[in-house]
Formats: structure tokens, sequence, C-alpha cells
């Protein structure tokens, strides 16, 4: 998301299929490439969030620029929607954060944008379909990453009111509910929103994003034990450089981007993985059909089938407008083995 005095600096929307804008062609990894899912689902929105409830075997998506306070579940055995529109939630809002608790049956969802940048942490419960208030989180803010081990949630970047980009990470204990601002050490990724921004084996990953300034470029690894970061240099060029969606694939090791953008421009529609390995690299997932070109997409894996669930976004120049469409379809993309 991005503030109207930006926008006049943006540069007319490019359609970029099937290669990085200006970069050549990066390596090949398999797959069965994207399929649409057809029938009725969500209403067009962008930047809402979406996690998997594994036991149900079912995606749980709230909010998005375009919703409203309604809770949507996917089934990923019947490939429907339903919807549910439980009381006593949070507002319609956009641009949060939300992780999937599995230890206890629920999702949990911190911050995002209504009238403003909101503090509120929510539990939305799997198994009674309610939400319930848990305790206010860090200053307010939208654009936020979120990922989770199991046991801790961190919420990392995004824009406090007034668009103002932070680099701050925060822990949220699962167990006990509780808040707590880690420390980065000296060397750290400057301010940013709309990054991927995952867990796995120990370590946080950032890669991309942007401030009001443009692209924030860069990948980094923050390891949990020395609080501290370190930058990657992974060879290859994504796709886009924000507004991706993203997931971990713990099964290869690796970082899924969907889609995404390049400075509120250039909407894609290629998949890439980012390999997160002693040597790290992108490489292009291949599809002979691709969704539509997006951004602010959500993104879920299904690891039992290694498929991906694509849903919505925005799509066009700058924040939605005249010049903008919402999206509402829902594709999958059938993974193959791990790349090389």
């Amino acid at each position: 998301m991005r503030t109207s005095l930006v926008l006049r600096f943006v540069v007319p929307a490019v359609v970029c299929l099937l290669v990085a804008c200006g970069g050549s062609t990066p390596p090949s990894s398999p797959g069965t490439g994207w399929t649409q899912v057809m029938g009725p689902g969500p209403s067009p929105r962008w930047a809402s969030v979406a996690v998997l409830d594994s036991k149900r075997r079912q995606i749980v998506l709230y909010g998005g620029a375009g919703g409203g306070s309604e809770v949507w579940l996917y089934s990923l055995d019947q490939r429907t929607w339903q919807m549910i529109d439980p009381p006593n939630g949070p507002p319609p809002l956009s641009s949060a954060g939300a992780v999937a608790d599995t230890n206890n049956d629920r999702m949990v969802l911190y911050g995002g944008s209504g009238a403003v940048a909101l503090n509120q942490t929510w539990a939305f419960s799997f198994a009674t379909q309610t939400w319930s208030p848990l305790p206010t989180g860090p200053p307010g803010r939208f654009d936020v990453g979120a990922t989770t081990d199991g046991q801790r949630a961190w919420f990392y970047g995004g824009y406090l009111q007034g668009f103002v980009p932070v680099n701050e990470l925060w822990q949220f204990d699962l167990g006990t509910n509780t808040w707590s601002m880690l420390p980065q050490g000296q060397s750290l990724p400057s301010p940013r929103t709309n990054m991927a921004f995952g867990f796995l084996s120990g370590f946080l990953y950032v890669f991309g994003g942007h401030d009001l300034n443009g692209l924030t470029p860069g990948t980094w690894k923050y390891d949990l034990s020395a609080e501290q970061w370190t930058q990657l240099n992974p060879t290859g060029k994504a796709g886009a450089g924000a507004h991706f969606g993203d997931v971990i694939d713990q099964s290869c090791d690796d970082f899924i981007l969907a889609a995404g953008d390049n400075d509120d421009a250039n909407d894609v529609a290629t998949t890439d993985y980012l390999t997160l390995n002693a040597s790290p690299q992108f490489l292009l997932l291949q599809a002979q059909t691709l969704p539509p070109v997006r951004r602010h997409a959500a993104l879920v894996l299904d690891p039992q089938t290694r498929t991906l669930v694509l849903f919505g976004g925005l799509q066009g120049t700058g924040l939605a407008g005249p010049s903008s469409t919402l999206l509402g379809d829902t594709w999958l993309y059938k993974l193959g083995s791990c790349p090389n």
C-alpha cells in the first residue's frame, strides 16, 4: 500500500508474464501449472489474510480492501468456498498480519488498516468459529509481515499511522499470549513493508518490500538464537520486488513468491522459488497457464498435497481507483519435486 503522494512517480503498468521485467529468464523448476477454481467465492478484494487450518483441511480467509467483516472458509478437498459471519470480531480491515496457531486451534491476527492503523490482536477459533480479543499489540501498523514456528509468532516491519515504515521485529508467545520486542543487532534490513517474511529451521527470512521512496531490495536472514541479521546474496532475480503472496515450503527449504509488482507498477503473474540453502537462488516455476497479473494476493500452501492456493488481489496502476481492478478469483498450483 502506498500513499497518493507517491503515485505521481509511478510509471504506467507493464505486464510481465514469463520473466522479470528487464531481467533474463531464471532457471526453472518442475510443477504442473496453475488452474482456476470455478464457482462462487469471496467478493473481489486485496490485502486479505489467509491461513491453513490443517486439522479440517481448510483455508481461513479474512478482511481485505473490498471485503467486509465476514470469514470465508475454503475446503481443500471439495474446492468450494463457504461464508460465515461470526459476531463481535475485528472491524473490516486490510493489510493485517495473521498466522495459524495449530496447537491452540486458532488463527491469530494482528494490526491492519481500517480507518486508522490498528494495534488490536484477535483470535479466531477454528473449532467454534468465534472471535475473541487478545492482549493489545505494539503500536498500530499495517502492511506487516507475519510468520510462526508453532510456538511463537513474529510480526515484522509495516507502516505505522501516517505511513511511517519501520523495521521492528515483535514476538508473540502463542502459549502465554504475551508480546515482546526482539533486539536485532547493528546490521539489519532497512524499514520496509509488503515484504516476504517467513520462518525456517531457527531462522527468519525477509525478502524485498518497499518504503515511501520505492523498493527496498535485499534478502536477509535473522538468527533467533544470536538475535542478529545476516544479508544473503541470492543469484538470479525474482519476478517482483514487493506485494507478492509468499509462503515457506518446509519440505524443500524454500520461499515461494506468487505474483506481485515492482513499486506499485509492473504487475506480474509469475511464481518463483527462493532457495534457502548454502547457495540461495531464485528459480522460476514452470506454468503453461498463469493467473492474471496481480499484487496483494493471498497465498497458502497445503503441504499434504503440495498445492498452492492463490486468491484475489489488485491489478492496475497505483492504489485501488479508476485504473485498478479488484480480483476475486481462486487458483491452484500443484507443486512438483523440490528445485535443484
